[in-house]
């Protein structure tokens, strides 16, 4: 049993509590690799802090650490440094294409900076997971200094006897200076988000955007393709053999009015900073995460469309969802499942797991037998 004594600074104490109530466990978990290194270059490619690396590298070079830059996930993109340390961190998968959020591998520098949003070090036996107590690690997330979101963060690892208290202060201090290079140097980007499942909501850089149902099944497609499409390909994914590109460019006309430069041509692609809940199911059931693909899950992806892109990819999230829940056999997945439709076997299910003197038994039962008529 871990002990939460143990952790005697608020900030790990609070960590392992989060890490814990995720079911990370101290003896058997390690970070998982969720990535193939195909996979990394792509999301290197299209992330904005590929911009900030060398300058990073360069300020954080020490000797015996390494250097790593995650994204939001927690998914390291980039790991630079001493050739030995390296070596060992692959051993332990701090590398490449692996995600070190909290809710996947517990307390440490990466993750909980990105919890928290605060630069943050984690010494030794403060990672939760035992395999890293000869790990010191700090970390310090990075925003856009434009939007202020978070982009990602920036970490020193190395054994413990290795670490200099002053680290810290650096990573810190090489976050800020990522910061002033993108707002010198990197264009404003803008932030467009979209919520597509179990309904319809739209927003770019915080405004609203009046959608109807056309301009989100062209969104949905290019969400999902972002290395962009042609009219014809477009016209395919929408309308399927009976597709006319001729339409398909006036949708994208009429769209373009109200998304200005973020929907490029040549090929049609979005230039923006995507956020969606669809996207983020999508990317939970990657890395075989059922209880948060289930959080994201509101539903089914734009219910009333009948284009081909939507259905197939609609398809295709709940049957992940559903059966990522049913296998993981969580109550809470489960119930967050259940909250987006009358599926029988997921209500069935409920009904076996949950007690007859929970207050949610008596309501799954009524629920389960109108499914059943």
């Amino acid at each position: 049993m871990t002990d939460l004594g143990e952790a005697t600074r608020p900030v790990i104490a609070e960590s392992w509590r989060r890490s814990l109530a995720a079911r990370v466990d101290p003896d058997r978990d390690e970070a998982p690799v969720v990535h193939a290194p195909d996979e990394v270059e792509d999301l290197r490619g299209a992330h904005p802090l590929a911009a900030t690396v060398p300058l990073l590298k360069h300020t954080l070079s020490m000797d015996e650490t390494i250097m790593i830059v995650t994204d939001t996930r927690g998914d390291i993109l980039w790991c630079e440094g001493d050739n030995g340390v390296r070596h060992k961190a692959e051993r332990v998968h701090l590398t490449e294409g692996s995600r070190w959020s909290e809710d996947v591998i517990g307390t440490n520098a990466m993750g909980t900076a990105l919890a928290t949003g605060k630069p943050v070090t984690v010494h030794s036996r403060e990672h939760l997971v035992r395999t890293y107590h000869g790990w010191t690690c700090a970390a310090s997330p990075i925003h856009d200094p434009h939007s202020g979101l978070l982009l990602g963060v920036v970490d020193v690892s190395g054994p413990l006897k290795t670490m200099h208290p002053a680290v810290a202060q650096l990573v810190s201090a090489a976050a800020r200076l990522a910061e002033h290079h993108l707002r010198q140097f990197a264009p404003r980007r803008h932030v467009l988000t979209l919520n597509f499942l179990g309904g319809l909501h739209a927003e770019l850089d915080g405004r609203p955007l009046p959608l109807t149902l056309r301009n989100a099944e062209v969104l949905t497609a290019l969400a999902l393709h972002p290395k962009g499409l042609t009219a014809e390909q477009l016209a395919l994914l929408l309308y399927g053999e009976r597709g006319n590109p001729t339409t398909v460019r006036a949708e994208l006309h009429r769209l373009r009015a109200q998304l200005g430069d973020v929907l490029l041509t040549r090929p049609y692609r979005l230039d923006a900073v995507l956020r969606s809940d669809f996207l983020d199911v999508r990317t939970a059931l990657r890395s075989g995460d059922a209880g948060q693909a289930t959080r994201h899950y509101g539903g089914e992806l734009l219910p009333r469309s009948d284009a081909p892109v939507v259905r197939e990819e609609r398809a295709d999230l709940a049957a992940a969802v559903r059966k990522g829940v049913l296998s993981a056999g969580d109550v809470g997945s489960l119930l967050a499942f259940a909250d987006s439709g009358e599926d029988a076997e997921v209500l069935e299910r409920l009904h076996l797991l949950l007690p007859a003197t929970d207050p949610r038994h008596a309501l799954v039962s009524s629920r389960l037998r109108r499914a059943l008529e």
